[in-house]
């Protein structure tokens, strides 16, 4: 989602800003990050992947230019019609509680800030969170 003059926001289902993911910015020609994310793989994971395979659009994209193609998250989503988690009579679910808790950082918060989200609507949390400078990567 695009708000006003400003391409920093585009917040996903699960309530991510995609447009700060490094995943997307490499897609979208940082060659930098996106040699950043080949060496991390080939270091960490022991898996050498080539720059075509690092597309990501957002979870709105076609799924042939996501980066995880198979995200439950999305998926239940885009099944239901919905374009936020917060819009769900399931909300909090069990899918997204697993994925605020899976040990990455940026995804602990996901469902605190959805439900701000559902409270006060997307334009104003983001101004909200403009407010408070908080990292817009992270939800």
């Amino acid at each position: 989602m695009k708000t006003g003059n400003s391409e920093k926001w585009l917040i996903s289902v699960c309530g991510l800003n995609c447009a700060k993911c490094d995943i997307r910015q490499a897609y979208h020609g940082n060659e930098n990050l996106r040699d950043e994310i080949i060496d991390w793989f080939r270091k960490e994971r022991n898996e050498p992947i080539k720059p075509e395979q690092i597309r990501c659009d957002g979870c709105r994209a076609p799924l042939d230019v996501h980066w995880s193609p198979e995200c439950r998250i999305m998926l239940c989503a885009r099944k239901k019609g919905l374009r936020y988690c917060f819009q769900c009579e399931d909300f909090p679910c069990s899918i997204l509680d697993d994925f605020g808790s899976d040990g990455v950082s940026h995804h602990k918060r996901t469902v605190r800030n959805l439900k701000r989200m559902k409270e006060i609507g997307i334009e104003a949390w983001i101004d909200e969170q403009k407010r408070k400078n908080q990292c817009v990567f992270c939800p």
